[in-house]
């Protein structure tokens, strides 16, 4: 009966230290009005940008290599989070027996960056769209190879987090249907 009660002081001392601390440190969005970052990654490329044979229908081959920087400022405060303007650029890679596809794409970008009020994460969603400069080399039949080239809109979408391991820089994580279709890397806070 001791040990219970003792577990117990033990447990409602602990929850009330621990909640007069979380109550006693400040804990602040990442992106708010004004907050400019700069994230850079690598991973997966986008295949969807390929053409198929001569026709450009669109569909793309394999899984390569892709990376992208995108810059953003918080510009508006909606409910809990901000909503940021800003451009990306990057390029996607990808390559499937003798078909090698590329896009170089410059594009503007908005998120909204939900305000969780955790210290050191930020998590956001958002759309881009842009020129992308694609060229892509494959086999056409009949031992002929071909190369086109072409510029065409490059629309996306993303889900990402931070996590900032000192004030102005930390590691990203980003997915979805855009330069590149998941990239990890580094975000940089630059005020």
């Amino acid at each position: 009966m001791k040990t219970v009660n003792l577990l117990g002081v033990i447990a409602i001392s602990a929850l009330t230290f621990f909640s007069n601390s979380a109550t006693a440190q400040k804990s602040e969005n990442i992106m708010e009005m004004g907050t400019i970052t700069v994230n850079i990654g690598v991973g997966a490329g986008r295949s969807g940008y390929a053409y198929n044979g001569y026709n450009g229908a669109g569909l793309g081959y394999g899984t390569g290599f892709g990376t992208k920087v995108a810059i953003e400022r918080g510009m508006w405060e909606l409910g809990p989070g901000v909503l940021t303007l800003g451009l990306e650029a990057g390029a996607s890679f990808s390559k499937a027996g003798s078909y090698k596809s590329n896009i170089i794409v410059v594009a503007a970008r908005s998120a909204y960056h939900f305000g969780w009020n955790v210290t050191n994460l930020d998590t956001y969603a958002g759309v881009s769209a842009g020129p992308g400069f694609r060229s892509s080399d494959y086999y056409a039949g009949n031992n002929v190879y071909a190369t086109k080239h072409d510029v065409t809109v490059a629309p996306g979408f993303f889900v990402g987090g931070s996590y900032f391991f000192s004030p102005n820089i930390g590691v990203n994580v980003e997915a979805g249907y855009d330069i590149t279709v998941i990239q990890g890397g580094l975000v940089f806070k630059l005020n």
